[in-house]
């Protein structure tokens, strides 16, 4: 059965659209606060006209129940378009009658729970609501809107429905009813690319949220693994973090599966008990699950060709690109380089000169996972500039698949054009996340995490990371700003320091009165080395150090004097390298690289046409590029993020200092490059 590790007593607030099993997933996931968010203002007690008009153009409906002993079924009605039609913002009618087979057939009583999905393949689109029974009248159901949401269009495979008009004189076979899966069943589940699971929560204390949710699960085929026992068992991708179905699961482990067969027009029922696999190597070992759902079948109903549908081919989601085995003929571009709109779904002021900005995929597809501490490149469409703004920002929030979140301090033009232009519907651009300053999550020593000003941002992710992974690792969150009011997130670290005993967070003011202890939990003075020193007890640390250059280089060499390994102090760095290590690390993490400049060199910019004459003085490839006028993206300017990889057709390039960007074949770091003096021709750069 399902694993729960918060109790679910205790967890509503006044006026949650969520139950206490959603919201001990939510917590469990560390998305509480989003849901919290989203849903209070996503999930309405009533329809809007576009989900009304949404359902009435529907041929088919997916609906769930569950029938007099409790066994939640999802199952779908059929009919023209019209057959579901809103009588009101509040209420719902579906027409037609039940289709051969039905396990919920007869079953649908005044006062009963009923989910429902909408859902147009061919588009994408679904919408959720569920409610209760208010009246029947025939097989025609009419219901009481309780909650009424949208769906992203993430994991669905495209096909359209054309329907096929039966001949009056035409037999059916009979439904058939078993305990284990047949041979056939196994065909078409191990086929399978889509099912539909309904679940429920009909305990009272649910308050608003009692109920049943059916819901839509795509995968390519073969996501839904078969042993030899009949278990079942499918990847759980990320989602709208809501949880409705996994929150239900884990009130009540009972759930019905519904498989269609779009080519003969089947319908496959099956109950069955969930088991929650939440971690553990079997997890690791399914691309882009966070987690596994385990079925043990209890019965399983099929009723052939009742379906009065055939679909065009399928066109499977954008999100399972990655896992088609088509044959590449030509090496695609480095993924890690695509440039992919995003856009702006929250704006939150942390501080009259800090904003946090909620980034979301255009296309609704998943994020990649990414590392506490690392950064976002963003490209900025700014006014009268002939090319955009190329900027990378610290994400500031764990990983959760779903969003990104930066907060950005308002200083430089890009950033300010953040803060004056981007509101909720701004499109940016943003690559992957990267950046070497990432945290250690192997390591079992206590964690130090000491930042100043916006050095913040990284160590507030991987904090949040620490809790949501439930980590038992001490924390000492020590963070420096000017006052108060420049400090970001304050209150969300003091409420986690209150709620983990293990956190413990100090916050400290240099323009303080150290005579005073603050009332909001600060206290005068500067996060220097001493003070680290009376702070920590006798152990044994990983540091990290995020902030300006001079506060993270005294801060270093304090540590080192201390005889702290210098492979247990990480710190970020942007711009012109700030803190020196000691001892200094070799260049040879770029292997195919020397790190030896040539004294002067012949470079190429083959699309612009350009050739000159490079020499020590003219500093790096990138430098000597725009010295020449020649426009190339760029950021950090240490050969951290990136973003000045460009192709090399010719030569070498050579690189004097660490290079902690991976570096593609065939390409150069601009930033941190020079000619090679190994190489006697000419460097050729595809510019």
């Amino acid at each position: 059965m399902s694993d729960v590790y918060i109790p679910l007593a205790d967890l509503s607030t006044p006026g949650s659209p969520f139950h206490a099993g959603e919201l001990a997933v939510q917590a469990r996931a560390g998305v509480a606060d989003f849901a919290n968010s989203v849903g209070r203002r996503s999930i309405r007690t009533e329809m809007p006209e576009q989900h009304q008009l949404f359902f009435a153009e529907r041929p088919f409906m997916v609906l769930g129940g569950i029938d007099a002993s409790g066994q939640p079924w999802a199952t779908l009605r059929v009919g023209a378009p019209g057959f579901v039609s809103a009588l009101d913002a509040r209420t719902l009618r579906i027409a037609g009658s039940a289709l051969p087979g039905d396990p919920l057939a007869g079953t649908w009583r005044v006062g009963a729970m009923i989910g429902g999905l909408g859902v147009q393949p061919e588009t994408r689109r679904r919408n959720r609501v569920n409610g209760v029974i208010t009246s029947l009248d025939e097989q025609a159901i009419t219901l009481s809107v309780s909650q009424s949401f949208g769906n992203c269009p993430k994991y669905i495979q495209s096909r359209t429905p054309t329907f096929v008009p039966r001949d009056a004189n035409e037999q059916l076979l009979p439904p058939s009813r078993a305990t284990t899966l047949s041979d056939a069943d196994r065909v078409l589940l191990q086929n399978a690319d889509t099912f539909f699971i309904a679940s429920a929560n009909g305990a009272d204390n649910a308050g608003s949220a009692r109920g049943v949710d059916v819901s839509h699960r795509g995968g390519m085929p073969g996501f839904v693994h078969i042993d030899a026992a009949g278990t079942l068992t499918v990847p759980d991708f990320s989602g709208n973090r809501f949880f409705n179905t996994l929150g239900n699961l884990v009130h009540d482990p009972r759930a019905g599966l519904l498989f269609v067969d779009f080519a003969n027009g089947d319908l496959v029922y099956i109950a069955v008990d969930t088991e929650i696999i939440w971690d553990g190597a079997e997890l690791a070992n399914v691309a882009g699950a966070e987690r596994l759902m385990r079925f043990r079948v209890r019965e399983v109903r099929r009723t052939p060709g009742v379906l009065p549908f055939r679909w065009s081919p399928v066109e499977y989601a954008s999100q399972f690109a990655s896992m088609r085995s088509e044959p590449a003929a030509v090496k695609a571009e480095n993924p890690a380089n695509v440039w992919h709109t995003f856009n702006v779904v929250d704006v939150q002021e942390e501080t009259p000169g800090i904003r946090s900005f909620y980034l979301q995929a255009a296309d609704g597809r998943s994020l990649p996972a990414f590392e506490p501490g690392q950064y976002l490149p963003i490209r900025i469409p700014l006014a009268g500039s002939v090319q955009p703004l190329v900027r990378t920002y610290t994400l500031s929030a764990a990983s959760d698949g779903l969003r990104y979140r930066i907060s950005v301090k308002r200083e430089g033009v890009a950033s300010t054009w953040l803060h004056e232009h981007s509101t909720v519907g701004t499109q940016v651009q943003v690559r992957t996340p990267r950046g070497a300053f990432t945290f250690d999550a192997a390591s079992p020593r206590p964690v130090v995490l000491l930042s100043a000003g916006i050095g913040i941002t990284p160590m507030t992710a991987i904090l949040h990371s620490l809790i949501a992974a439930r980590s038992t690792r001490p924390v000492y969150f020590v963070h420096g700003a000017r006052t108060s009011q420049d400090r970001p997130f304050a209150d969300v670290l003091q409420q986690i320091a209150s709620a983990h005993p293990q956190v413990a967070v100090h916050l400290l003011n240099s323009a303080g009165d150290s005579s005073v202890a603050a009332l909001d939990g600060t206290r005068a003075g500067r996060v220097e080395i001493d003070m680290v020193k009376r702070l920590l007890p006798f152990d044994d640390y990983d540091f990290y150090l995020c902030g300006p250059a001079a506060f993270m280089s005294a801060l270093y060499n304090g540590l080192r004097a201390l005889n702290v390994p210098d492979e247990r102090i990480r710190f970020e760095a942007f711009g012109p390298a700030s803190v020196k290590r000691t001892p200094t690390i070799s260049a040879a993490s770029a292997p195919t690289a020397s790190t030896v400049p040539a004294h002067t060199a012949e470079v190429i910019f083959s699309r612009s046409q350009r050739t000159v004459q490079w020499s020590a003085q003219d500093g790096t490839l990138l430098e000597l590029a725009e010295a020449n006028g020649i426009p190339v993206e760029s950021s950090c300017r240490i050969g951290e993020c990136g973003t000045c990889s460009t192709r090399l057709q010719k030569g070498r390039v050579a690189y004097q200092s660490e290079v902690a960007a991976d570096i593609e074949a065939g390409c150069a770091l601009l930033c941190v490059g020079r000619p090679d003096a190994a190489e006697s021709g000419a460097v050729v750069l595809d510019l």
